[in-house]
C-alpha cells in the first residue's frame, strides 16, 4: 500500500490587520513568506521520503520537523498579486479572494487554474513512479486542494478538510489497508 501525506505549512504568524492598496497588497505578499511561524510538535508518521515546495514558509516547516527533505518549485502556492493597481484600501481578505476568484475562472494575470492542475497532475505522476511507500508533502492550502482531487483521480483515498489546517496531516493511500 502506497501512503501520500499532505501537510500544509504552520501558520504564518501575520499581525498585519490595516487595509492595503495594491502596491502595499503585493508587498505584504511578498513579506508574508518570511514572517515567522507558529511551531507544533505534531507525530508523523513513518515517512520514507518527503518533497517540500521551495517557498521559505514549508521549508521551515519541514527543517523543524527535522526531516531530510527535496525541495520542489511544482509545490509552490498559486501567487497572489493585487488585480488593479489603486492607491484604494482594502482588508487583505479581499485582495486574497477576488484574486482567488480570478485563478477560478482563468482571469489570473499570472498562473491560470488550468495551470496549477498540470502542476498537480506532474506531482501524482511523480509520486506513482517513485518506488517508496510512505510520502511526505509539504505544501500550501490552495495547491493541496488541487493535488488532493488529482490524488483522488488517480484512485486515492483519503480526505482533506475543506480548507486544509495548518499543521495537520492528511493521509492518502492507494491499495489494501
Amino acid at each position: 500500500m502506497k501512503n501520500i501525506y499532505l501537510l500544509r505549512h504552520f501558520k504564518v504568524q501575520d499581525k498585519t490587520t490595516k487595509k492595503l492598496n495594491s502596491h502595499e497588497f503585493d508587498k505584504w505578499v511578498d513579506n508574508y513568506d518570511i514572517y515567522n511561524l507558529q511551531y507544533l510538535d505534531i507525530n508523523l508518521p513513518k515517512i520514507d521520503k518527503v518533497f517540500v515546495s521551495s517557498q521559505n514558509r514549508a521549508i521551515k516547516t519541514a527543517q523543524y520537523l527535522k526531516q531530510d527533505f527535496t525541495t520542489l518549485d511544482e509545490l509552490v502556492e498559486v501567487e497572489a498579486k493585487a488585480f488593479i493597481s489603486t492607491n484604494y484600501k482594502f482588508s487583505k481578505s479581499f485582495w486574497l479572494i477576488i484574486g482567488r476568484l480570478l485563478w477560478y475562472f482563468n482571469l489570473s494575470k499570472s498562473e491560470k487554474k488550468e495551470d496549477t492542475i498540470q502542476r498537480a497532475k506532474k506531482i501524482v505522476k511523480m509520486l506513482e513512479n517513485d518506488d517508496s511507500q510512505n510520502i511526505m508533502i509539504i505544501s500550501h492550502g490552495l495547491f493541496l486542494k488541487i493535488l488532493q482531487k488529482e490524488l483522488k483521480s488517480s484512485g486515492y483515498s483519503g480526505k482533506i478538510d475543506l480548507k486544509p489546517n495548518n499543521g495537520v496531516v492528511y493521509r492518502f493511500w492507494k491499495g489494501k489497508e
